[in-house]
């Protein structure tokens, strides 16, 4: 009886970690209320390059209608702790513009949504 009830707990540990559920890289910079508007979306992604780590730097800049911008999500899509890393570099929340530095893990590539919210 005791073997059973180590093979379910083996296999509710397995299909744990199959789900996703893994670590992400996600990230979330300021805060938005019901006024704010989404100003702009986009897919950032890297290809993997061998025994590499490769980065991308994302620039948002307004030339009209400068917004404030108030929230910056980012959203890991490889949600197995093998994606890559965000880091705000100039700009963000409170400012008009907003500097984004991706970098990835060795040999891995990286896929992120950016959201960008403002008044």
């Amino acid at each position: 009886m005791k073997v059973y009830i180590f093979l379910v707990l083996i296999s509710l540990t397995a299909l744990c970690q199959a789900s996703g559920r893994g670590p992400s890289h996600s990230v979330t910079w300021g805060s938005r209320s019901f006024r704010d508007m989404h100003l702009r979306r986009e897919i950032v992604t890297q290809k993997s390059s061998l025994w590499r780590v490769v980065t991308r730097d994302y620039v948002f800049n307004q030339n009209k209608l400068a917004r404030t911008i108030t929230q910056i999500v980012i959203t890991d899509q490889i949600r197995d702790g093998q994606g890559g890393y965000a880091y705000l570099t100039a700009g963000g929340p409170q400012s008009t513009y907003a500097k984004i530095h991706f970098k990835s893990q060795r040999n891995k590539g990286f896929s992120f949504i950016v959201d960008i919210y403002g008044l």
